[in-house]
């Protein structure tokens, strides 16, 4: 196991049709100095989904970590947010010190995030919000239906863009470590075990027994392991 190295706090990214404020319920909770991002087009950072680009979401990375502060840093990627934490990682070695995938996909230089979830890749421009009985099927597996009203109320449209792109390398400079979730359906623990690979062979591995999105069902618990993986952050 690779030991994680000092940074100045950790940015969080969240995954598909989700914004920032995905991570409030375990915001409060983190022991280390954190701050999430709102990708291109979501939440505070007003974009045309149509024409948003990886490009613009590793951009949109570094400036949250510049506004707060953070000149070496970690990044936690939930779901489709692990397109973008590996691009990040993989470009600004000199910054990323460490990439936690969370429940999250691992594209390659060749293979999509869209295919390796459907096979193929999707059709281009904005990518909009699935009906709330498939999204509900997907994401609701742990959650409480007050859990799952607060997440449902969250949901966004996204970008196509981001789904289809394929990735530079990876940042196995870095410290690296996958949280897997035992019950997730959109990232089950078969499609984990045949991504990761790719992260080397001293990756950090480990297993939550929750659902896809744990940040809402047990924050808890997401906290405390986020601490494990991070440990000193100043």
């Amino acid at each position: 196991m690779n030991e994680v190295p000092v940074v100045d706090g950790v940015v969080l990214v969240h995954g598909g049709t989700c914004a920032a404020d995905i991570w409030d319920d375990v915001l409060p909770m983190l022991s280390f100095p954190a701050v999430a991002v709102d990708l291109p087009g979501r939440g505070g950072n007003p974009a045309d989904l149509a024409t948003v680009t990886l490009d613009d979401c590793v951009a949109a990375v570094l400036n949250a970590a510049d506004a707060a502060g953070f000149q070496q840093f970690a990044l936690v990627g939930h779901s489709l947010g692990g397109v973008t934490i590996t691009e990040t990682g993989y470009r600004h070695p000199e910054r990323v010190r460490s990439v936690i995938y969370l429940g999250a996909l691992v594209p390659t230089t060749e293979v999509s995030a869209a295919r390796l979830v459907t096979g193929a890749d999707m059709p281009s421009g904005m990518m909009p919000r699935m009906p709330e009985e498939m999204s509900k099927a997907l994401f609701a597996t742990d959650l409480t239906d007050a859990q799952w009203a607060s997440v449902a109320a969250r949901l966004v449209d996204d970008s196509y863009a981001i789904l289809n792109a394929t990735v530079s390398g990876h940042p196995l400079d870095a410290h690296r470590a996958y949280i897997g979730l035992a019950r997730d359906i959109p990232v089950p623990p078969a499609l984990v075990d045949a991504m990761v690979g790719v992260l080397g062979p001293d990756l950090d591995r480990r297993t939550l027994d929750t659902g896809h999105m744990i940040m809402n069902s047990h924050p808890e618990m997401l906290a405390a392991a986020l601490a494990e993986v991070v440990r000193a952050t100043r």
